[in-house]
């Protein structure tokens, strides 16, 4: 996820150069052909010069891994051999958000990036495991395939703009290129879904590969579960929790029980964890149970259905689905196992959540039908306009007040608001978390204006939004840096879309300052002035018309 949202950048650096070039195109009335030579250019460019440019906006110490675990260089080194391609270039990025992701044109220049967050949650068979994971997208080219295949709606989006222009100069034959056209554009949209669905399935085969060189898929299944849900804990937090509340046994005692076979009094602080939170500090994991809590979010509610048709990476809990079933294939026990059949159904509050989600868009419709029906016509502009923005308004405040419910955050931790099903990018659960800020969201990404939260259950990416895009900008820019490592409390709204994370509305420092999300507050302003100027514009609009009327 974080290459994913790294190259986020680029998509739109990129687009705004292809969206350009296409205008010039377009206003020169340059020929088809030439259009989709520009199409094809601007793929080549964006292959040939994104790896440069995320070298350049990530904040990637480039050292031998050798330097970093000798026995993980070992094991690349004994694949890399095995599957003959040139080692990788190997990267660390010094942030806590556990990650890994690899990048560049071919095998031969490849370059495998790992956070310090990795090495520090994940255990030696996970990240080895991740590693043949990042290995497989080298292997398998898929640099090279999937550039290719984000060719064809940049082509077929040039058929349909220039086919369009086309066909309405053309005297003969326009009504032909017309519909060329608008097949070139229903294909356009259908292929960037086949370029995402094609993306999901490399990382099904990546992960087959890692389950294959590394003869675990297990090991790559409770690493999904520790980046993608952030159920896991650093070295220094279970550290502090040990120390205070291990339980304390007598040598003597100790031996004679181990001795027996029956239970290994060195677990007992382990035991005592599982059986209040489902952690076991000897395994350094959360049970099966907890972590397939985690996942039920994933199978279970609608919008992830939604989420997954416009995500390039498969949700982790099929993935985690997946590999259980390679390691049913070479006779191992999966790691986790999910039930199918949900105890609910969840459609129920799905529709509740999109009516609310695209309120103002009801909003507005009803407002323009209930001009309609009081007769104002088109040319009456005014309350036509008013109504449509009252409707607006009081959409936008419907959707406000669910989705921002305020006074009644309760203390919580990450693992315990992981296992919510009914969540989503719009209903919430109001939480206050303390805990560490440990990295940025996209870590290496100096001006990622999004923070990471660690507390003695777990990790989570807290999403800070302001009313404008600079202001975020400015944040990640300037004043993020400084919260990496304090301590914070922070009240805010947590939502899954289709990772979990905690939209902030206040984070508390222990100095003492508060520092407040204002995009809530705008929000409502704007939605309250779009109502009043709607209604003023509707009262005054019918007033007007009916003193003409008269």
């Amino acid at each position: 996820m974080l290459f994913i949202k790294s190259v986020t950048t680029l998509v739109v650096l990129f687009g705004l150069v292809f969206a350009i070039g296409a205008a010039a195109l377009y206003a020169i009335e340059a020929p088809l052909w030439l259009a989709v030579v520009f199409a094809v250019f601007i793929a080549a460019l964006q292959y040939a010069i994104s790896p440069f440019i995320l070298q350049w906006i990530l904040k990637i110490r480039w050292v031998p891994l050798d330097q970093i675990d000798a026995k993980q260089a070992r094991h690349l080194q004994a694949m890399c051999e095995q599957h003959k391609i040139p080692r990788p270039r190997f990267g660390i990025i010094e942030d806590g958000n556990p990650n890994a992701f690899t990048f560049g044109h071919y095998p031969g220049n490849a370059r495998l990036v790992v956070t310090r967050g990795l090495l520090d949650i994940c255990d030696e068979q996970e990240v080895q495991s991740v590693i043949a994971h990042e290995l497989g997208h080298i292997t398998h080219w898929d640099f090279v395939v999937m550039t290719v295949a984000a060719t064809v709606p940049l082509v077929l989006y040039m058929i349909y703009r220039f086919g369009i222009r086309a066909g309405r100069g053309s005297r003969k034959g326009g009504g032909g290129v017309l519909l060329v056209a608008l097949a070139a554009f229903v294909a356009y949209i259908i292929s960037q879904y086949i370029v995402l669905s094609l993306s999901r399935l490399r990382e099904y085969y990546a992960d087959e590969f890692s389950a294959e060189a590394t003869r675990n898929p297990n090991a790559l299944s409770s690493a999904l579960v520790k980046i993608a849900y952030g159920l896991a804990r650093t070295a220094r937090e279970q550290q502090q929790e040990d120390g205070k509340d291990r339980v304390q046994v007598s040598a003597a005692a100790a031996g004679g029980v181990r001795m027996l076979g029956i239970f290994d009094a060195r677990f007992g602080a382990s035991m005592a964890l599982a059986s209040a939170s489902g952690y076991s500090a000897a395994t350094q994991s959360y049970s099966a149970d907890v972590a397939a809590n985690a996942m039920r979010w994933d199978l279970w509610n609608p919008w992830a259905i939604v989420c997954e048709l416009s995500s390039s990476h498969p949700l982790p809990a099929k993935r985690i689905n997946a590999l259980g079933k390679l390691a049913s294939r070479i006779g191992q026990r999966p790691a986790y196992y999910i039930p199918e059949s949900p105890p609910e159904s969840y459609w129920d509050e799905f529709f509740v959540d999109a009516a609310y989600n695209y309120m103002p868009l009801i909003g507005l419709l009803v407002g323009l039908a209930v001009a309609a029906g009081l007769g104002v016509t088109i040319q009456a502009w005014a309350p036509a306009a008013g109504a449509a923005l009252l409707g607006l308004g009081l959409g936008m405040l419907m959707r406000l007040r669910f989705s921002y419910p305020l006074g009644r955050f309760a203390n919580s931790k990450v693992a315990e608001l992981v296992p919510h099903v009914k969540v989503s990018k719009i209903r919430c659960v109001p939480a206050i978390l303390q805990g560490t800020i440990i990295g940025r969201g996209i870590p290496g990404l100096y001006w990622s204006e999004d923070l990471v939260i660690q507390d003695r259950s777990g990790f989570m990416v807290m999403d800070y939004r302001q009313p404008l895009g600079i202001l975020e900008f400015l944040f990640g820019l300037f004043r993020a840096e400084k919260f990496i490592g304090q301590d914070v409390t922070v009240e805010g709204w947590y939502r899954r879309f289709p990772g979990p994370y905690l939209e902030i509305f206040k984070v508390y420092l222990p100095n003492g300052e508060v520092h407040t999300s204002h995009n809530r507050g705008f929000s409502f302003a704007g939605a309250i002035l779009a109502t009043v100027i709607g209604l003023l514009l509707f009262l005054g609009g019918l007033m007007v018309q009916a003193t003409g009327a008269m």
